[in-house]
């Protein structure tokens, strides 16, 4: 038994179980909270970003790539339903396109072997103050008190009103997402983003060898695959493309009513004083095209594990989470305001592409 007080991670994906493995590895008794099953299907572009080896290899996963053999990202190309395009080439090294299933349960099995206790189909039904200086979280493997917690439970959860983030507002701006596995098919740029009028569709190889087509979408469309086919027919090379694919290879998996606002950083139970920092999607969307929001998703688990060893959690957590991401949160929103009009891409995407090194910029601006 660890001498340290225990640490409790709501959400076991990618920000939780970065944060579960940071804190075990460190001798820290930690208990991990999973509504669903890890290693099932999500929605997500599942394009994890380079600078997300640095995590990896902090926490004892450097080896993921030799493991899962994820597919190589780094031509790109961006599709207007004009007809203009632009062709990128990332700088540095590759992304890697790998499914949320793999990569989780891959990180669940290190968490375990580094001696975080991970509870499945457990969801948190609520937190009470136990004082003097804990927090009692309480689900259906019954009551456990922590002295820090770490909420990383995606982009919405069951507890978003108690917590009062502003997401659990039905008032705030909100998009829909589709994501779909279709059959190997030669594509014409390892990653191609079409765009659409309120969004876009990503579209980019896993590790299995599988197409991933992964859509953001104004909020009033319905996510399911017929939504695609409709916005095809403005859009010929979407069109061209979906037809290539074929029929998705399983039921298509869709998100309703979720935003990229700020919710929350960090703050300290009221009565008892117990740190709650938020990590991953539950502190902040970054903007989809990015791709970013993996590689975010695990530094900000492990941040926030770090910062449970400091004196004073909140403080360090927050001025960890400014340093590593307000720039690109800044530049990300900045840009997707423009990928959401069309127009705008018909019209720049000609001077874009002569001058590379503007997007090198932009590209680098957009991670860690």
């Amino acid at each position: 038994m660890s001498e340290r007080p225990p640490l409790g991670v709501v959400g076991g994906g990618l920000a939780g179980l970065a944060a579960a493995i940071a804190a075990a590895q460190r001798g820290r008794e930690v208990l991990v909270w999973e509504s669903g099953t890890i290693g099932r299907d999500k929605v997500c572009g599942e394009f994890l970003s380079p600078e997300a080896e640095e995590d990896l290899d902090a926490l004892g996963c450097g080896d993921l790539a030799s493991v899962l053999k994820p597919a190589e990202l780094r031509a790109v190309a961006l599709f207007g339903a004009g007809g203009a395009r632009l062709d990128l080439t990332l700088p540095g090294r590759p992304a890697l396109g790998i499914t949320r299933a793999a990569l989780e349960a891959f990180l669940a099995h290190r968490a375990r072997e580094a001696g975080a206790k991970v509870l499945e189909r457990t969801p948190v039904r609520a937190m009470a103050p136990r004082p003097p200086r804990a927090l009692e979280v309480q689900s259906q493997a019954g009551a456990h008190a922590v002295r820090g917690l770490v909420l990383s439970m995606g982009k919405r959860s069951t507890l978003d009103a108690a917590l009062a983030l502003p997401r659990a507002s039905a008032e705030r701006p909100s998009f829909v997402a589709i994501k779909a596995y279709c059959a190997p098919t030669p594509l014409e740029a390892d990653v191609e983003l079409y765009l659409v009028p309120g969004g876009y569709v990503g579209v980019n190889p896993v590790e299995d060898g599988r197409i991933g087509v992964c859509a953001l979408l104004d909020g009033d469309a319905r996510p399911v695959w017929q939504t695609l086919e409709d916005q095809a027919k403005h859009h010929p090379a979407l069109a061209r493309r979906l037809a290539a694919l074929g029929a998705p290879t399983q039921k298509p998996r869709g998100l309703a009513r979720f935003g990229f606002g700020a919710q929350a950083v960090a703050r300290a139970c009221p009565t008892t004083g117990v740190p709650l920092l938020f990590a991953g999607d539950a502190a902040r969307l970054v903007p989809s095209f990015t791709g970013d929001g993996m590689a975010i998703a695990l530094r900000s688990g492990r941040l926030a594990s770090l910062a449970t060893f400091s004196p004073d959690p909140i403080c360090a957590y927050t001025r960890a989470f400014s340093r590593a991401f307000a720039p690109r949160f800044f530049v990300a929103g900045a840009l997707h305001g423009l990928l959401l009009r069309p127009g705008v891409f018909e019209l720049l995407a000609p001077l874009v592409g002569r001058a590379p090194r503007i997007v090198d910029m932009l590209y680098r601006a957009t991670r860690g």
